[in-house]
């Protein structure tokens, strides 16, 4: 673990209030200076229906038992398709700050004030004064949380202690996922103990559309050399890795074969070709059109597995979402236990 004399450093600009509160106002709960949680869709769902993400039918992941947080807001990415907040959605500038600068909250500090916040929330549907709880559903997640997602927003391996939470989800029994744009390869390749599953999302087949599909705050040309360098990390992490398309129609949803070479360096365990969906903030920067059918998602994710071998494995339409697997990695981290559940 990082000591704490490690972690001082000199004070970038934090968040600016503006912003901190737009995300109050959306549900987000700080647990740090730039670290917040906030429940998923799927989390109330899977409480009060059994209605359970995608990850539990691909991976095994309790949806009911599941963390979504992140260490860092900010990002040096503005992804077009993201229906999360941006800077520049309120008119702030894009951070260019340097990550190096920064005093970054305490791994262990935030962690612990991420489970506070989980048995927070999950108390606030009791089924004892909530009615459409399903009591069995509710009683097994306080038992506390299995597992740790850190996705919600931001960049998180921008965090420099990322390692670190991963260390200490692990030791409290939790599996651990980590979703990155994956612009950070050194953070990646120094990290002492490694995620569950590692996603890399890539969002372009070739630099140009890449670029179009993210908007880098700054130095586009570096940003895609990095992602490049994380792809050629990949196959020597030992670790689940997951080859992440977020599929938007008329930007993105094109070159198979330049996304079937990037999967042919990466060597990934899974491929995930997620459907753009029309939310949040997005619905500023792209519309409806941008939105591919189901249809759409499956035809693209075949093409994949028959230009690079990967088995077309499975599919959660009401998630948008393909699977497309190695055929080698065992695909479940927990067991699929909890019955009467719907996809």
């Amino acid at each position: 673990m990082s000591s704490g004399s490690d972690k001082k450093a000199i004070m970038e600009t934090p968040l600016p209030e503006p912003l901190m509160r737009t995300f109050r106002r959306q549900g987000y709960q700080f647990v740090g200076k730039f670290a917040a949680y906030k429940p998923c869709y799927y989390f109330k769902t899977a409480l009060t229906e059994r209605i359970m993400c995608y990850k539990y039918w691909f991976y095994g992941i309790p949806t009911h038992r599941c963390i979504q947080w992140t260490p860092s807001l900010e990002c040096n990415l503005n992804c077009l398709f993201c229906w999360r907040l941006h800077r520049t959605d309120i008119g702030l500038p894009p951070f260019k700050g340097d990550p190096s600068k920064i005093e970054w909250d305490d791994p262990e500090e935030i962690f612990n004030n991420v489970i506070e916040a989980y048995y927070r929330v999950l108390k606030g549907y009791d089924p004892a004064y909530r009615k459409k709880t399903d009591k069995e559903m509710w009683m097994d997640a306080m038992q506390g949380p299995k597992h740790l997602a850190t996705s919600l927003d931001g960049e998180p391996t921008m965090y420099p202690y990322i390692d670190d939470l991963m260390e200490l989800g692990k030791n409290h029994g939790m599996s651990t996922f980590i979703v990155s744009n994956g612009t950070f390869p050194k953070r990646l390749e120094k990290m002492h103990t490694l995620p569950t599953q590692l996603y890399i999302s890539v969002v372009g087949p070739d630099y140009k559309t890449w670029v179009k599909a993210t908007a880098p705050a700054w130095e586009p040309r570096e940003q895609w050399n990095n992602l490049m360098k994380t792809l050629e990390l990949l196959p020597s992490l030992t670790t689940r890795k997951v080859f992440r398309i977020t599929a938007v129609k008329g930007l993105n949803m094109v070159n198979p074969e330049g996304y079937a070479k990037l999967i042919e360096i990466a060597e990934p365990d899974f491929v995930e070709v997620k459907g753009y969906s029309w939310l949040g903030r997005s619905r500023q920067r792209l519309t409806r059109d941008n939105v591919p059918s189901m249809s759409d998602i499956e035809a693209f994710a075949r093409a994949l597995a028959d230009l690079t071998g990967y088995v077309y494995e499975d599919k959660i339409e009401r998630a948008r979402i393909a699977l497309l697997w190695n055929g080698k990695t065992n695909k479940l981290i927990h067991p699929l236990k909890y019955k009467n559940t719907k996809r």
